[in-house]
């Protein structure tokens, strides 16, 4: 487990992106894989108690990883996105090693399975000796396996502190994009209804806002302005040039959500109230 060449093996085999998921599942199949990755050995035929889950907990990773590969070998056209993010991927071997360790915690019992998943992936980064740079992915990788999708679920999606908030999460573009594939795999290997076309729509939302503000700062910031500027014009159109002061001071007052939460009809009224 600490030798040098079959750490050199492993990842190797590891970076072969789409062709990962059949060596683990031989791997696992000859009961090698929990002995050389013992973190691994303890979701072996554990039953996930869960409504979503229709595997067993080793299971459910194996598939995962079988859905990262079919990114690469699909020509579904609901996979483009995906593909192009996987292709322009610098490193396969952490994304896939995050996937391989994001449920481990589940192995121990704890709650929530993610924190102590974490742990192992600190553990097995000591043991594989990655740079501090892949083991800061690798552990965020994992800590962070189910954020994107309950963020882009439970949050508001057109608040841009949502985006803002995700961003100091991901740190980086690369790491969003690997997080945005491993989220993509692992509702994809739950089940069927785990991964829904309304489920993708949100987080495919949430990814882009980000991207938006990873990329340029004051550019996100800078739409946002427009944008509301423009719906200022709209609703003064509606009411009479004497209103233009008061509907000035009252978009320069009222909180973003507000903005978000009425049509240009009711901001006019309100202005006339």
């Amino acid at each position: 487990r600490y030798a040098k060449k079959p750490r050199e093996i492993f990842e190797a085999i590891m970076s072969r992106r789409g062709e990962i998921g059949r060596v683990l599942r031989a791997m696992h199949r000859i009961d090698f894989l929990g002995r050389y990755i013992p973190e691994f050995e303890p979701l072996t035929c554990l039953v996930q108690h869960e409504f979503f889950h229709r595997y067993t907990a080793d299971e459910h990773t194996l598939v995962c990883i079988e859905k990262l590969d079919e990114v690469l070998l699909s020509e579904n056209p609901k996979l483009r996105g995906y593909r192009a993010l996987f292709e322009e991927l610098g490193d396969p071997f952490v994304l896939y090693l995050a996937l391989l360790l994001h449920d481990t915690g589940r192995g121990v019992g704890a709650r929530p399975h993610s924190e102590a998943s974490a742990v192992f992936a600190q553990r097995i980064a000591a043991r594989f000796q990655l740079s501090s740079e892949r083991r800061r992915s690798l552990i965020l990788l994992v800590d962070h396996h189910v954020t994107l999708s309950s963020m882009a679920q439970q949050r508001n999606l057109d608040d841009p502190e949502t985006a803002v908030e995700f961003a100091r999460i991901v740190r980086d573009q690369k790491n969003l994009d690997a997080l945005m594939l491993l989220t993509f795999a692992d509702g994809r290997g739950t089940s069927a209804e785990a991964w829904s076309d309304w489920k993708e729509t949100l987080v495919w939302q949430l990814y882009r806002s980000t991207s938006q503000y990873l990329a340029d700062q004051k550019a996100f910031y800078e739409q946002r302005r427009i944008e509301r500027e423009s719906m200022e014009h709209s609703v003064l159109a509606l009411l009479d040039a004497d209103f233009a002061e008061e509907l000035e001071a009252h978009f320069e007052f009222m909180p973003d959500n507000y903005f978000r939460a009425f049509s240009e009809e009711e901001i006019a009224a309100n202005a006339k109230l």
